[in-house]
Formats: C-alpha cells, structure tokens, sequence
C-alpha cells in the first residue's frame, strides 16, 4: 500500500525544458493537469514529498506552491533522503512511491516500494523503474500516476495482481542485470555452444514438467531461427512422451530417462543443458552425472535454491535469483533465448562489423 509519493521536480512536474528570457532569467513550464493531479494526491490522503538537485528562486515557487510533507533541494543523495523520511513518517520503502526521470533518480526509483517514471525519462531510469508511464513529464503524467495508484493500492483490483507479478518478474530481471557472474556464465555458454556447432557436436536439452516445454522451446530456436536465414543447428530437447517414459522407466528407472537418451544420442565433447527450477529433479541430475562421467558438458539452469550438493554436477551453473518457480520459468527461457540468438548472431553474422555490432 503506498502511503508516500516522492517526486523529482525537474522533468516530473515541469517537462525539463529550461526558457531564458532576454535578462538571462530562467523560465520552465508546468502542466496545469500536473498542478491539479498534486492537489488531488494529497485530497487522496497521500502524503507528498519532494527532492530536487536544484537550489534556485525556481525552487522556491515549487517548495511553496504545493502541499508537501517533505521537501528537500540542492540533493542528489535521493536515496539516502528517502531513508530519512522513512525514519520520520514512521514507514517502509514498500510504502514508498518515487517518480523520477534522470540519472540522479535511478538509485531511488530503484529502492522504492514502487518506482515509477515518465515515458520521456533517460534508459536508465526506465530500467530502473517498476512503472513506465505513457505520458511524458510535465504533460500530464502526474494525472496518469493517480490512475495506476488507484489499482495499485487496491488489492481487489485485477490490475494490482499484474501490478505484482510484475514487480516479482521485473525485480528478478534487476539482479539479473547486476550479476557480472552470471552474465559472464551465459555467455561462457554460448561461446562454448559455438565450439560444438562448428565441430559438427550436438547439443541436448531436458527437463521435466514446465521445464520440459522450456527445453523443447529453446532447442526449436537452434533448430529454426531467430534473425538469420542459415542453417539448422543440432540441437534437441530429450523426449518426455508417453512410450519413452513408461518403456524406460519399467525397464530401469524413471531417474534414468533422460541418462538413457543421452547414452543413445550423446558423443564426447556434446552438452547437455538440464532445466530445473528447485534443482531437485533426479532424472535432470541423473543425465548431467552421466554426462559428467562421458565427457559430455553438463550445464544447469535452476532457481536460487541453496543446494551445496550441486555445485560439482555440472561445469556450468545458472542460477535464477528467485524461488518463484514461474518466475524462474520465465527467466530461464530469456536466457535460453539470449544465448541462441547470440550463437546465431556469432556463426551467421556476414562481416567482422556486423559481429561486432553485437
């Protein structure tokens, strides 16, 4: 439940446009929708705050123009400023709404409950945020903002559970950005992917339930395309139909569906990428062991379960920062298509300037 909104004023409330008049003064431009909507905010009962970089007679105009609970200029340490305010008004960052456009508001829109940034804003800032608006600052993008509070905040709204869905993906999609190490294993991966193709090796997928889709969804992206008219890549997602199952299991063991197709297809110096979202999955753990012991690469895509047990499975571990197991669903299938769409990229690119344009 947001209780607090926080704004930026430069690009926010005006819409970043500076007028020098012919005495050098400086002029900026407000949205008298924008003015309303503050106005409207605070009718709501919300409580207002404001940190803008800027100290000048402008300033001054919208410190006293508006409602504010909390205002604070000439700051670019937004997020320490927020902190504050949560120690003074007594509530959590979850209750927190910031709306911000610029490089000194990606670190708070970041830490709020609920960052929120006009359509206008810098990349970084939109990355950042939970929310991009339609509108752009200082055109009515503070009326906009009224609107997705209202679903926000109302938890018997549909749009608050797609609200929430989408703060739990997006979040995920945040630590996925800032993990060097795991972007550094993806791409690993994909070089390594490359090496095989050109050795004229294979690569398999498996995994079971939603997993299995995954696997059978990205090995068809080696298969097919993504950008590129070329040539199929060997690559295929291990079968999990009917007769295989119950003709393998009966015969050995269902932990062993997945070893037993990888003893029939599988050469030295192939991978096998295994797709578990708790990392638990015996048949999945049973084909990287196989592969492990054939010199077959093993590779793990799972969630963010703490398992010591399987840091020696596999020569490559990928671990989703989630528990959520749609969620983690969704990211590995990103990754999955990341890593296809840059083999493609690195093996079809027609020049030395189109790779390197990657």
């Amino acid at each position: 439940m947001i209780e607090l909104i926080v704004f930026d004023i430069d690009g926010v409330i005006t819409d970043g446009s500076v007028i020098i008049d012919s005495n050098g003064n400086e002029q900026k431009q407000i949205n008298l929708k924008d003015i309303d909507a503050i106005f409207e905010l605070h009718r709501r009962g919300y409580q207002l705050a404001a940190i803008t970089g800027e100290d000048t007679e402008i300033v001054n105009y919208f410190e006293k123009r508006f409602p504010w609970k909390y205002f604070y200029r000439g700051n670019k340490t937004k997020s320490e400023t927020i902190q504050q305010m949560e120690r003074r008004a007594g509530i959590s960052k979850e209750n927190i709404c910031y709306i911000g456009d610029g490089k000194y508001d990606i670190e708070p829109l970041s830490y709020a409950g609920l960052g929120v940034c006009p359509a206008n804003a810098i990349d970084k800032a939109k990355n950042a945020a939970d929310i991009i608006l339609q509108n752009d600052g200082g055109k009515g993008c503070i009326w906009e903002l009224i609107s997705v509070l209202e679903k926000y905040n109302d938890e018997e709204c549909s749009h608050n559970y797609f609200y929430r869905r989408l703060e739990e993906h997006t979040n995920i999609f945040k630590k996925l950005a800032s993990d060097q190490t795991l972007m550094n294993t993806v791409m690993k991966i994909g070089d390594r992917i490359i090496e095989i193709f050109k050795a004229k090796g294979a690569v398999y997928l498996c995994g079971n339930g939603g997993s299995a889709a995954d696997a059978q969804h990205i090995a068809t992206e080696f298969i097919s395309r993504f950008y590129k008219e070329r040539p199929g890549l060997n690559a295929e997602a291990l079968s999990v139909n009917t007769s295989t199952l119950t003709a393998v299991g009966n015969d050995y063991s269902f932990e062993r569906i997945f070893a037993r197709q990888l003893e029939a297809k599988a050469q030295a110096g192939d991978m096998i990428i295994g797709i578990t979202t708790s990392g638990a999955s015996k048949n999945v753990l049973e084909a990287l062991r196989y592969a492990r012991e054939n010199d077959i690469i093993p590779v793990l895509l799972m969630g963010g379960f703490e398992n010591p047990k399987l840091d020696d499975e596999a020569e490559y571990i990928i671990k989703v920062p989630s528990l959520v197991t749609p969620r983690i669903q969704e990211a590995h299938i990103f990754i999955g298509h990341v890593i296809a769409e840059y083999v493609e990229h690195r093996m079809f690119a027609k020049n030395k300037k189109e790779k390197d344009e990657m």
